[in-house]
């Protein structure tokens, strides 16, 4: 993983090796778009978020996602928000937790789980998708989805 990488939970290159995605997961509950926004603020402010198509923060109650090919507000809310715990059901069930038991470490191999499974066809999204996580899924195809070993 590129040095300018190396605080991003998850970074996903697609095919040519370009980087399409990044991401982070925080098992933090009770979050809202205005703190997911002040988490990329912070991270923009401290040169923690390398340019990338995508910028993604999963937690256990909500996915917030950013298109920042053309970033122009550093404090902008998240362009699409959805319900986590629905998406990630399946991978819950798997691991037999509940979004509110789970601890950050299994909640980032849930995360790199779920990120693997988009970038195989689509596996594990709702039936339901949301337009920009179809999107996602459209760009993540095939992608190498890395999780960063150093935290």
């Amino acid at each position: 993983m590129p040095s300018n990488h190396r605080n991003i939970d998850f970074i996903a290159y697609d095919r040519q090796g370009r980087v399409v995605l990044l991401a982070e997961a925080k098992s933090r509950r009770g979050t809202s778009e205005q703190w997911a926004a002040g988490l990329r603020r912070n991270m923009l402010s401290h040169g923690l978020l390398p340019l990338a198509k995508y910028f993604l923060i999963a937690t256990p109650e909500r996915l917030y996602l950013w298109n920042q090919e053309h970033p122009d507000q550093a404090d902008a809310a998240p362009e699409y928000t959805i319900d986590a715990a629905k998406e990630f059901q399946p991978w819950f069930r798997r691991l037999s937790l509940e979004p509110w038991d789970i601890g950050p470490e299994a909640f980032e191999l849930l995360v790199h789980a779920w990120l693997n499974g988009l970038a195989r066809s689509g596996e594990g999204i709702s039936q339901d998708v949301a337009p920009w996580l179809a999107e996602l899924t459209g760009s993540l195809q095939q992608a190498r989805v890395e999780m960063n070993p150093v935290q």
